[in-house]
């Protein structure tokens, strides 16, 4: 019986000691230990998924964008609904469910957020389109121009006017219709052609590469892919165009708030947008718009990389051109911007020799197409000769005047948008109307019988003859000379659009107190010593006076539209009303705006500017 005692008590002993081992285990196991549990516990993602309402042009990009969101979010499924963004927006508005609204059209994302789907604050841009027209690959109506689109028996289709891109073709006949290229009954005559709408944009595509259509109207974006052997296109130029915008937002009654949220952060990530550009959509990430001189907004997918200068009167352009120090690596080729005294841009970029020179005006759209430019600038002047051929190819144009000084300020401004720096933009525009200010706060307080009576006369004498000549009264030149504190005498004639020839007769009935002479291509001084030996000039009362002056100039004449302009107009204050400005220093001016635009130092200044200096400057 002892030892049968001996052995319970002893198992006891151990069954006891076996338990307050097993309790004392958390205590001693390392701190990983419960994480652990719990990891293994949740290992499996519970399966959620993701409602996409987007527009049908978006189908390609954000399939792919869906894919790649699920790889990364294990458990997670992306479920599509592509349709018009006016039938989704209807959806959301009826109480859909659904996590993601993405639109083609703001009006629609503005549609759901009135219907309290979609939080004002939670709207993002991610991508930005155009439209082009398509035709079947072997092109049966053999369409080469958009004007065909008005032929009699040309088979359109187009999207209904309900969905975005049937309300931007709409757009595009209605600007088309105020070219006279195209004639003011473009729109009503398309229409007329026009076979079948449809209620999303992909219809359009669908059925103008199965050829049951001659034409179509879609999006850039939605020639990729397999439909890109399948259609042939023709490119509607910006200044006809639409630009449309893509809002993405997370609908506000989601139970997935931060998936979804997710989601959205993706899309406009550079992965998102890496996509969206590969179906050629134009990411929002680095996309901008500029409105140019002609009122057109011009779409950049990116800051231009290859800047190309051409058309006539290019030198002024590309002076202010050159006040960005940007200009210097992107400009890659430029006509000839020589005049007068020589050629400014091979001293302000020290890349001048390795620029593409093309040939004046001579220079054609394939020539320019040829330098592979991703922008073109030049003056206005120019769109119907050169700037439509350009666009026609695809090629983007941007039109600038730079010819009074409202011009400058907003020419500026679209300088800075494309070039990155609109801090430069800014501080360009603020030296103009700085010093502008500086003299018309003295000159417009004078009464006009204080004003003297001022002639700008152009002296040409190309091919042998000889004229003399008075500009528009819109030009710098006149402004010129009102801001300066004087009356042009020419300003109650009957003036052209550029220099109209006037008689001496003419100059003697006027007999101006001031004159000044203007020159291009002879030297100044050399034409002003010549008209003071003509009996008929020598009797003028200017002349008598010796208040003739040869207009100042260095590498070009201060009296253009050019950057000199404000050289010139702080010059001519100074020749009229002397008393007004007795500190002026010309020559001091002249260095503070080589300094400010072009950061030409003083040493610089001396050894090539000043002594082109010629006109009435010391």
């Amino acid at each position: 019986m002892r030892n049968k005692f001996l052995s319970i008590v002893l198992l006891a002993t151990m069954l006891l000691s076996a338990a307050c081992s097993a309790q004392a285990t958390p205590t001693a196991a390392p701190a990983t230990a419960a994480p652990t549990t719990v990891i293994s516990a949740t290992a499996t993602p519970v399966p959620t998924t993701l409602t996409v309402l987007a527009a049908s042009s978006l189908t390609e990009p954000f399939k792919e964008i869906g894919k790649a969101f699920e790889s990364a979010h294990p458990g997670v499924t992306v479920e599509f609904s592509f349709a018009g963004s006016q039938a989704l927006a209807e959806q959301l508005g009826q109480g859909a469910a659904a996590d993601v609204f993405a639109s083609a059209s703001k009006s629609y994302m503005d549609a759901a957020v009135k219907a309290s789907r979609v939080s004002q604050d939670a709207v993002k841009n991610f991508a930005m389109n155009k439209l082009v027209v398509i035709f079947p690959k072997d092109n049966p109506a053999k369409i080469a121009a958009l004007t065909d689109l008005a032929n009699k028996g040309i088979k359109i289709d187009l999207a209904d006017e309900t969905v975005p891109v049937g309300k931007y073709a709409l757009t595009f006949l209605e600007n088309a219709s105020k070219d006279k290229t195209y004639g003011s009954d473009f729109k009503t005559n398309v229409l007329k052609n026009v076979v079948s709408k449809e209620d999303n944009v992909k219809a359009v595509l669908t059925k103008v590469s199965m050829g049951e259509a001659d034409a179509g109207i879609v999006y850039v974006s939605d020639i990729s892919g397999d439909y890109a052997d399948k259609v042939g296109k023709l490119i509607i130029p910006d200044s006809l165009n639409s630009i449309a915008s893509y809002p993405i937002a997370a609908i506000s009654d989601s139970k997935n708030a931060e998936l979804v949220q997710a989601f959205v952060d993706y899309v406009l990530s550079s992965d998102g947008q890496a996509a969206l550009a590969k179906y050629n959509f134009i990411p929002a990430a680095n996309a901008f718009t500029v409105t140019d001189a002609l009122n057109r907004k011009v779409l950049f997918a990116n800051a231009p990389q290859r800047v190309v200068l051409v058309g006539k009167a290019l030198f002024m352009i590309a002076d202010a051109i050159y006040t960005f120090p940007e200009a210097s690596s992107k400009v890659v080729a430029m006509g000839s911007t020589a005049q007068g005294s020589g050629d400014f841009v091979s001293m302000v970029d020290p890349n001048a020799k390795t620029k593409m020179t093309l040939a004046g005006d001579t220079v054609g759209p394939e020539q320019i197409a040829a330098t592979t430019p991703d922008l073109v600038i030049m003056k206005s002047s120019n769109q119907k000769t050169l700037g439509g051929p350009l666009e026609a190819l695809g090629i983007t144009v941007v039109y600038v005047d730079f010819e009074t000084p409202e011009q400058y300020a907003r020419d500026l401004i679209t300088l800075g948008q494309i070039f990155k720096n609109e801090s430069r933009a800014t501080e360009v525009a603020k030296y103009y109307t700085d010093k502008v200010a500086a003299i018309t706060s003295v000159t417009s307080t004078l009464t006009d019988d204080k004003k003297p009576s001022v002639l700008v006369v152009y002296y040409n004498s190309k091919n042998n003859t000889v004229s003399v000549n008075v500009p528009p009264l819109s030009w710098i030149q006149t402004t010129q000379v009102i801001d300066a504190g004087g009356t042009p005498v020419w300003k109650d004639s009957k003036l052209g659009n550029s220099w109209t020839t006037v008689t001496v007769e003419q100059i003697a009935a006027w007999n101006p107190d001031d004159i000044f002479v203007v020159s291009y291509f002879s030297p100044v001084n050399d034409v002003v010593a010549t008209l003071k030996k003509d009996p008929q000039w020598a009797e003028l009362k200017a002349v008598k006076d010796g208040k003739i002056y040869g207009f100042a100039s260095d590498v070009y004449s201060w009296d253009e539209s050019d950057t000199r302009w404000i050289l010139g107009l702080t010059w001519m204050a100074g020749k009229l009303h002397p008393d007004l400005f007795p500190k002026l220093d010309i020559k001091a001016e002249a260095q503070n705006f080589y300094q400010t635009l072009y950061n030409i130092d003083n040493a610089t200044f001396e050894s090539k500017i000043v002594p082109l200096f010629t006109g009435d400057l010391p």
